[in-house]
């Protein structure tokens, strides 16, 4: 009955207020007039009753106000009047308002954004069935020096056996496979696959069936999976596509089912999907090393992922016995998914917030200023029977209106910003296509703009809520208040530490770009073309003969002067890794097993790439083999870090290396070559003369993409069935490797030059503040002999001993981060000098001038104004 009575008063005094207003106004001038009545009674005289009435009541608008507070709903009709009151103070003071609007709108915006991003890639979960137990299992092969590879079939089976740890297995590979439609031959990308991934990843098929242990046996009929893309693409979405037959690699292949699209999260641009057949001969114990398969594991339930590991130590323990170290590395698939994308996403997520950070730090002086404009207004509510908690909400609620409003201008910040980002997005970005604004952001956006809404509106509203009642209102307009004025530097001081934190690691990243743009890359990748082909079996069992009538083609072509093909090149290699034996030479027990890169690449490939001869000579025709590359008079060349880890300045010319009691001649050493990325090392590459390759590279006179239109008629003309895809100038690829760290690069320089924005407007703002404070005087100083350089050096002198006073907490905050900075840095350390005093001497600099235009006007104020004043 209570809660239905007080239901009942809530909703009769949130609607049915003015009644109320009437009822108790009423009811209390009825009892003031009881005990007015009460002292006629004992002699007084009717007016004296009355004061003395009133005066024992308490004053009738004070009890009414009394009785507001304790009704059912009063926190609701506050906070209504509060919102109401807030509105009418924003749009009194237009100025304010719209600055402090967008101050807020640029740090919620940009903060947003970047969440947006950081959401999708890190934070959602991946679209399987509870990915918290899918895992991806890695070798770890120390004695080859490889921290992480991937697995081989016979490891794929031994490890599939431990059943205690895992429900299911799965191994697979990247594959291009060539569909021949219509006497037309297209490249598809293709994963082979057992049949365990789906269950594992918990995919069902949007039409027909998964793969059964059947379809992954060897000699059984060829089936495929068509990606949801490719059936809509090629197949219009046809839904009795289930059955037919396919062309794949000169084979028939009957398609069997169709995965949906949110597949792509995990294999992004995979078309097709066809199972492995693995032949016994593969799982034979001389290739238990030939890792060429990812594996994918689920979890057994309450089988932990630490479980999981120490299952795995023990199983490969035997196997460390004899020396090998030997380790498997088991990593949740969102971590794997991700990659190292993770430190920088989150890198750029704490820069942001630091801009944001600074914002509210804005805002919050100018609630200071406009606040100490308004402490004759405050001091009169207090006076007047407001309670100081009465004042710090109403304040807090016009901090809460503006970033509300700054919320919603940042959001629409956030979706232009987000249109920047993904267009800026390295290539290699994960989930790239899940970012948006979806409830995960808004709801975040929400919470970010009641915080902001404490962090900038607390620290004024209790300056203001506190104030003497007094002071105000015996003070003039122009007197300063010493307390506001030690907030206000305080606000300063960590404005400018914070910015300089994000000057400091937007420099450190520039100097380590530079340092990369600097790295001798070891090869001439302008004036470059590099194409992928994808070969039938019937041109793989034989490539010799395609290979040299394409090459003889594209060099008869107009401004081409080297062709040449090969397993991969610099920057978007197929190349393998594997070990090699140096005949006659005898390894320390403890030295790494001799590892390196192989490529296969025809003759003019190093002229092509410019890449030098040290010593020796390069291939001719003569070398060049098609099947057995260590038959008799077999060679090979190495570059300069093999050279220099396994011979140590001894000539390597003459000397053999091989596997398994054959062996090439090295009749070469030439320069080392930057792949992958710049800021690695060169691995050491064996290069072999052969026709294994299908990358095609050819240099010209002329612009590249200006003849990849003719370089697909001449592939064309030697055979239709090879497909030609991912024609793109060397160049290109050079920079795409640098994508994520100039897309981190980037968006820091832009976080960075923000906060210097909002730096420069904080100090101006404070300055000119404190200068109007001090106006009067200033006046009096003038008025009493005072030069206008001396008033200048005063107004400058303590806005650069606040400045300088920031530098130093920024200092020590770069510093204190450190450990983040230090894995994204190249060729810089993050205590670099040169960097810290370049940003040091910018932001005072900055702070100077932002100090000087208010400084000036402290100089123009006319005495008269303070002695009349006075």
């Amino acid at each position: 009955m209570r809660l239905l009575y007080r239901t009942t008063r809530f909703f009769r005094n949130l609607f049915g207020k003015e009644q109320a207003e009437r009822e108790l106004d009423e009811e209390v001038r009825s009892y003031a007039a009881l005990l007015a009545d009460e002292k006629l009674a004992t002699g007084m005289t009717a007016q004296e009753a009355n004061r003395q009435a009133r005066l024992e009541l308490g004053g009738i608008d004070q009890v009414k106000e009394q009785i507001r507070e304790a009704r059912t709903g009063a926190f609701l009709d506050s906070l209504v009047q509060d919102l109401r009151y807030a509105v009418r103070m924003l749009r009194k003071s237009p100025g304010f308002s719209i600055v402090a609007i967008l101050t807020l709108a640029l740090g919620i915006g940009a903060t947003t954004a970047i969440f947006s991003v950081v959401n999708a890639v890190l934070l959602q979960p991946l679209p399987i069935r509870d990915p918290s137990r899918v895992v991806v299992l890695h070798d770890q092969l120390p004695m080859f020096d490889v921290p992480r590879t991937k697995v081989s079939p016979l490891q794929f089976r031994e490890f599939s056996m431990r059943t205690e740890l895992f429900e299911s297995c799965a191994a697979w590979k990247p594959a291009n496979l060539t569909l021949t439609l219509k006497a037309e031959a297209f490249r598809l990308q293709a994963v082979q696959t057992t049949s365990g991934l789906f269950t594992i990843l918990g995919i069902d098929p949007i039409l027909g069936r998964a793969f059964t242990n059947f379809d992954d046996t060897l000699g059984n009929p060829h089936v495929a999976i068509l990606s949801e893309q490719l059936w809509r693409r090629q197949f219009n979405a046809d839904r009795n596509i289930i059955g037919s037959k396919l062309q794949l690699d000169g084979s028939a292949y009957e398609i069997v089912g169709v995965v949906p699209g949110k597949l792509e999260t995990l294999y992004p641009r995979t078309d097709i999907w066809v199972p492995i057949a693995i032949s016994p001969e593969a799982v034979a114990e001389k290739y238990r090393w030939y890792v060429d398969y990812f594996m994918l594991a689920r979890l057994r339930s309450g089988v932990s992922i630490e479980r999981a590991r120490a299952g795995m130590r023990a199983a490969v323990a035997s196997f460390n016995e004899d020396g090998f170290n030997f380790g498997v590395e088991i990593r949740p698939i969102l971590e794997e998914e991700v990659g190292d994308i993770r430190r920088p996403l989150y890198l750029l997520l704490g820069a942001v917030g630091l801009v944001l950070l600074i914002a509210c730090t804005n805002v919050g002086n100018l609630l200071l200023a406009r606040n100490t404009a308004r402490k004759q207004e405050i001091a009169t509510r207090v006076a007047l029977g407001a309670s100081r908690r009465r004042i710090l909400t109403q304040l807090l609620t016009e901090s809460l209106l503006l970033s509300t409003f700054g919320g919603a201008a940042g959001l629409v910040l956030a979706r232009a910003c987000l249109f920047a980002l993904i267009w800026m997005a390295p290539p290699d970005l994960p989930r790239v296509s899940e970012i948006r604004l979806d409830f995960v952001v808004l709801l975040f956006t929400f919470i970010l703009s009641v915080a902001a809404a404490i962090t900038f509106g607390f620290a004024p509203a209790i300056a203001s809520a506190r104030s003497s009642l007094a002071n105000p209102l015996k003070r003039g307009r122009g007197v300063s208040d010493p307390q506001r004025h030690t907030l206000a530097h305080v606000l300063v001081v960590s404005e400018i530490a914070i910015t300089l934190i994000l000057l400091t690691a937007s420099g450190l990243l520039l100097r380590s770009f530079a340092n990369l743009l600097q790295v001798p890359l070891g090869f001439e990748p302008n004036n470059v073309l590099t194409a992928r082909l994808s070969f039938p079996p019937a041109i793989s069992a034989e490539t010799s003969q395609f290979s040299n009538a394409l090459i003889d083609r594209i060099l008869a072509l107009p401004g081409v002067q080297h062709a040449a093909i090969a397993t991969g090149a610099p920057f978007t290699s197929d190349g393998y890794s594997t070990t090699f034996d140096i005949r006659d030479h005898q390894a320390a027990a403890d030295a790494p097993i001799p590892h390196a890169n192989v490529m296969y690449v025809t003759p003019d490939y190093f002229d092509l790439l410019r890449i030098p001869l040290l010593t020796g000579r390069q291939f001719n025709l003569a070398d060049m083999r098609s099947k057995n590359w260590l038959d008799k008079g077999a060679v090979q060349i190495i570059d300069e870090t093999l050279a220099r880890r396994f011979w140590q300045g001894r000539d390597p010319l003459g000397a053999q290396i091989g596997n398994d009691g054959q062996w090439a001649t090295i009749v070469g050493v030439i320069g080392s070559v930057r792949d992958r990325d710049l800021a690695s090392e060169p691995e050491g590459t064996i290069y072999i003369p052969g026709y294994a390759g299908s990358t095609l590279l050819l240099r010209t006179s002329l612009h590249p993409e200006s003849i990849a239109a003719a370089l697909r008629e001449q592939v064309r003309s030697v055979s239709v069935d090879v497909p030609i895809y991912h024609s793109k100038p060397m160049s290109e690829l050079v920079a795409t490797s640098m994508s994520r760290r100039r897309f981190a690069l980037t968006l820091l320089g832009c976080f960075a030059a923000l906060a210097l924005l909002l730096s420069f407007v904080g100090i101006y703002g404070v300055t000119a503040y404190l200068v109007t404070q001090r106006a009067h005087e200033f006046g009096l100083r003038m008025a009493l002999g005072a030069q206008s350089l001396d008033l200048l050096k005063m107004a400058l002198g303590g806005s650069l001993a606040i400045s300088s006073t920031g530098v130093m907490l920024g200092l020590a905050g770069s510093l204190a981060a450190k450990p983040v900075l230090s894995s994204q840095l190249f060729g810089v350390g993050p205590t670099d000098s040169f960097t810290l005093i370049s940003v040091s001497v910018l932001l005072m600099a900055v702070a100077a001038a932002a100090s000087f235009i208010p400084a000036r006007r402290s100089t123009l104020v006319d005495p008269m104004i303070a002695l009349r004043h006075e």
